[in-house]
């Protein structure tokens, strides 16, 4: 696919094609074998050859399903249509090349541009008519310098994007897009894809509430969730029930019968009681103050709080030294989210304000991280 990317953008792009003048330099940059160029020059088609690429590739998505590498068709269609897909996206590169700009628009555009300014330095002068000169003497043509950095611009813009994929330093790096799907490919197939790495419970295991860290600096960022903008109004805050019944629509094709069937009564005390107590959480624990609480943590308290280093989690001790193992991975035998060997009560008899944090467990019998809580 590469090599069909290659062949593409080396005949529709300058840079590449200064890069490749011939075939035999895509054989020797290793983009392919001599057995492929062989078989690319041996392929008689008067008007292009890149097809063959990704018809390879095609094949040998077919020859890996009957080999059995592949077990499933829908895995080998979706493959092929990924194939497609980088196929259709190389075809319309082509098109936009084949299909430039008329050349007379490009041609109309630019002299009239030029020949506008020409007239302009003879039609903007300040010429005096009257026997008096003015007070006020013209002689530097604002409007006009004004005009002329704008028109001239927009058109320098438009003679770059005329050829979006030339040897400009604005256009684009077509070079670095082969070299890098080169690379990337040979990474994903070659180094990367033998080695898996070993599953293991990740630090969100087993937690109800789930709080991806930032840094001090991009929490203080305020976050718009995709929340309704009328999900926490609560409408029934002064009412004890509501009474539910078909609409007016209906209920004049029912007897009375029928409409005294359809009718509800529905208690909102519980609701209105749940929506004030978490209007008043809310209230009491505002985002910006439980940041500035978190910034505000003491120094004694920060020696309880974990250090990542090195792919690990320690605590750091009291005399500054760090502890190689992860003490906070709480177990059934440390109690209060403590190892073994540190004291819970410190020189003055006090308890220390996280010791009285119990841990608790969830329905997975796990025992989460103790976190010190402010």
């Amino acid at each position: 696919m590469v090599l069909c990317q290659a062949l593409v953008l080396r005949d529709i792009s300058m840079q590449v094609r200064k890069r490749f003048p011939t075939m035999d330099t895509l054989a020797a940059a290793g983009f392919m074998t001599e057995e492929e160029q062989e078989i690319l020059e041996e392929i008689k088609d008067p008007y292009s050859r890149y097809w063959a690429p990704i018809q390879w590739s095609i094949n040998l998505v077919y020859q890996c399903k009957e080999d059995g590498k592949i077990t499933d068709y829908y895995l080998m269609n979706k493959i092929v249509d990924e194939i497609s897909k980088f196929r259709h996206g190389l075809a319309s590169l082509l098109k936009y090349d084949w299909v430039p700009v008329g050349l007379i628009y490009p041609q109309v555009v630019f002299l009239s541009v030029r020949l506008y300014f020409i007239i302009t330095l003879v039609s903007r002068q300040f010429i005096i008519t009257g026997p008096h000169p003015s007070p006020m003497d013209l002689w530097l043509p604002i409007t006009t310098m004004i005009q002329f950095v704008v028109y001239m611009g927009w058109m320098s813009v438009g003679e770059a994007l005329l050829n979006p994929l030339g040897e400009d330093d604005d256009d684009l790096e077509c070079n670095y897009i082969i070299d890098k799907n080169l690379i990337t490919g040979y990474s994903m197939v070659e180094e990367h894809l033998a080695r898996i790495p070993q599953q293991k419970r990740d630090d969100f295991w087993g937690i109800d509430k789930i709080a991806p860290l930032y840094s001090l600096e991009s929490a203080e960022r305020s976050v718009h969730p995709l929340i309704g903008s009328v999900s926490k109004i609560n409408l029934v805050k002064n009412r004890k029930e509501i009474v539910m019944t078909p609409h007016k629509n209906k209920l004049s094709e029912l007897t009375s019968e029928e409409q005294k069937s359809y009718l509800r009564r529905i208690n909102v005390l519980h609701h209105n009681e749940k929506h004030k107590k978490q209007r008043s959480f809310e209230r009491a624990n505002s985002p910006d103050a439980c940041l500035n609480r978190v910034r505000s943590t003491s120094k004694a308290e920060l020696e309880y709080i974990q250090f990542y280093e090195n792919g690990k989690y320690t605590t750091i001790a009291r005399n500054g030294t760090h502890n190689g193992d992860d003490p906070w991975m709480r177990s059934v035998d440390m109690e209060y989210g403590f190892p073994s060997g540190v004291s819970c009560v410190n020189s003055s008899n006090q308890i220390h304000p996280h010791n009285n944090a119990r841990p608790f467990r969830n329905h997975n019998d796990h025992i989460q991280r103790d976190y010190p809580r402010y």
